[in-house]
């Protein structure tokens, strides 16, 4: 991703409505725009999409986080496959009742090993 460049207030104020009819043309794949002074950012102008993912995504690695937490406090470390598993959810590949399904069939397989 190329750094945009920097729209001063006045043209972000009189190309406004260029700008957003911009951003929901490209959607998803929107550049952001950066709005500021003096060369230094000050505000940023994202598509919806782009906003939405960006917040589903924090709120994802947050509960993962959380997840995480929870487990190494009972002295327990997800494997390699459910750190993939973890890192597809954050993403929004996956989604929570897979993510959930995947967990579940391999802890299974792991307890029938330990105990066959």
């Amino acid at each position: 991703m190329r750094v945009p460049e920097i729209v001063t207030v006045s043209d972000a104020r009189s190309g406004l409505s260029r700008i957003l009819a911009e951003l929901a043309e490209a959607g998803p794949q929107a550049e952001p725009v950066l709005i500021g002074a003096h060369r230094k950012a000050q505000g940023v102008l994202l598509s919806i999409e782009a906003y939405e993912s960006l917040t589903e995504r924090a709120a994802r690695r947050e509960a993962v986080e959380s997840v995480t937490g929870s487990l190494t406090a009972e002295g327990l470390r997800p494997t390699s496959a459910s750190d993939e598993d973890v890192e597809a959810y954050v993403r929004g590949t996956l989604s929570t009742e897979e993510l959930v399904a995947r967990a579940l069939a391999r802890h299974s397989a792991e307890s029938r090993q330990a105990a066959g």
